[in-house]
């Protein structure tokens, strides 16, 4: 065992990203660790099962006539906080077998204690589990980009909690909603892809396809029955449900519209990239493909999203006896109608990436050839369908003119300035680099 633990000792000194992820591996356990023993933080009594016995009380009708066991449960516990810690209680709890309206308890379970009943389970451990088990997974996997997302999903949480906590009333939710999109997708894209022409590219798209989409449903609105927003979820009693369901529409697809964008602003300025000649129709053939590719699958992760929030509501109608169509005509239009737009909006995304990556790739290669053709220097021609600036080769090396600020190619994540060949700035992945290098 001392060797076994001499070699890790040995492999995490020389392995910087060994001991990061050892550390990672340390603050996860001890995070689990503290939330298991922070009962101290809450006011509300906990107590923890630590004995269950459970009888069987009887036999009773549902509502549908079927029958089902009730059980009888006595909770033996100890308070683990507030003044009371220490005391022993007896909990009497009921559940049948279905658990449509209680819940089975089992021992270890701690749970949140008011008078004689239980009101709650304390369930932030599993929470703090399921959270850092996702962040070592994306870590592990993705490495620095997995951290991107990380830091980028928590940015919009908190972007979305700030937006909607400052709003007095609903009465400008629309207003506050449009506010958030620019916020929620210049943070994804430029904290996930960096700050250059592609994400100035996939960014512009994802809101020229919004813009294009809420004029649709809205010219469409206009020369159609208003919905019916009443069988909507708390809606029939709010003043402005048009608005709230407007809302709902552009946020519902800001997602999907950002990964079409976001694909095929990526593939074609590689396109570009690799073969500056590349002609607009062959650039137009390339992106139809990838979008053929992605279409089919974004279209349908979007019916499973929308689909899979309508089962609880559709078995209990059903449950009722309420025919599956009538459900469809009288419950969920507002579900098709958010469907259909936002595949709209996915469609239309890749015409329209294609033409603003093609646009903004084409003149930036033109920017070059002309910066490349007005320099003194015969050899400082750079990005002349290369990848790197490359202006003779000796020995099998690679040397850079002097007019060129930078010796690296753009996609360098090793230096800091400014690019005047390709017009970039390296700060970003200058400080994203760190990552790599730890």
């Amino acid at each position: 065992m001392k060797e076994y633990g001499k070699k890790i000792s040995r492999y995490l000194m020389k392995n910087k990203k060994g001991r990061f992820y050892c550390v990672a591996g340390v603050l996860y356990l001890l995070a689990i660790l503290f939330v298991m023993n922070d009962a101290w933080l809450y006011q509300t009594p906990i107590v923890k099962v630590t004995k269950v016995v459970t009888i069987v009380e009887g036999k009773s009708k549902s509502t549908r006539g079927t029958e089902e066991t009730k059980y009888k449960q006595s909770l033996y516990g100890k308070i683990i906080n507030g003044e009371d810690k220490g005391k022993e209680v007896r909990i009497a709890n009921e559940y049948t077998t279905t658990e449509m309206a209680d819940q089975k308890y089992h021992k270890g379970d701690r749970v949140f204690y008011k008078g004689s009943s239980i009101i709650g389970v304390k369930r932030d451990t599993m929470l703090v589990v399921m959270l850092g088990f996702l962040a070592l997974l994306l870590l592990g996997i993705a490495g620095r980009q997995g951290g991107l997302t990380i830091i980028t999903a928590m940015m919009n949480i908190l972007i979305f909690v700030i937006g909607f906590w400052t709003a007095d009333d609903t009465s400008e939710i629309l207003s506050v909603c449009s506010r958030l999109i620019l916020f929620f997708a210049v943070v994804t894209l430029v904290g996930l892809n960096g700050i250059h022409r592609k994400t100035f590219a996939a960014l512009l798209t994802t809101l020229c396809v919004l813009l294009m989409i809420m004029g649709i449903f809205d010219l469409v609105m206009q020369h159609m029955e208003e919905l019916d927003y009443s069988t909507m979820e708390y809606l029939g009693s709010i003043d402005n449900p048009d608005e709230i369901f407007h809302a709902e529409i552009l946020l519902s697809g800001l997602g999907a519209i950002m990964d079409v964008a976001v694909a095929i602003s990526v593939a074609l300025s590689e396109i570009v990239e690799q073969k500056p000649e590349v002609k607009f129709v062959e650039l137009f053939r390339s992106g139809r493909e990838i979008g053929y590719d992605i279409m089919g699958t974004m279209i349908n992760v979007l019916l499973f999203v929308f689909g899979c929030g309508l089962i609880p509501a559709c078995l209990i109608r059903m449950n009722n006896e309420v025919r599956f169509v009538t459900i469809v005509k009288l419950h969920i239009p507002c579900e098709l109608c958010r469907f259909f737009v936002e595949s709209i909006g996915i469609v239309l995304a890749i015409p329209v990436s294609i033409f603003i990556t093609a646009v903004m790739m084409k003149l930036s290669v033109k920017n070059v050839d002309h910066i490349g053709t007005d320099s003194n220097d015969s050899n400082s021609a750079c990005w002349r369908g290369q990848r790197r600036h490359v202006s003779d080769r000796s020995g099998g090396k690679y040397f850079v003119p002097e007019s060129c600020n930078l010796a690296l190619c753009r996609r360098s994540t090793r230096v800091s300035g400014y690019c005047r060949c390709r017009n970039f700035n390296f700060l970003y992945h200058f400080v994203l680099s760190k990552w790599d290098e730890y």
